[in-house]
């Protein structure tokens, strides 16, 4: 394997990590979770009272 593959792949996992860190910290955040409490309710409401 030659330099350039190795910092290729040395670069795209940074970036994923990055991403992935970047995902969980907006997903984690305060301002969401009234959202995430109304999707996790989702499964226990009855038929009629969806909309």
């Amino acid at each position: 394997m030659s330099a350039f593959w190795g910092h290729l792949a040395g670069v795209i996992t940074v970036t994923l990590m990055l991403s992935f860190i970047a995902t969980w910290i907006w997903v984690w955040n305060g301002r969401h979770k009234p959202k995430y409490d109304a999707l996790a309710r989702l499964p226990m409401q009855d038929e009629e009272n969806r909309a």
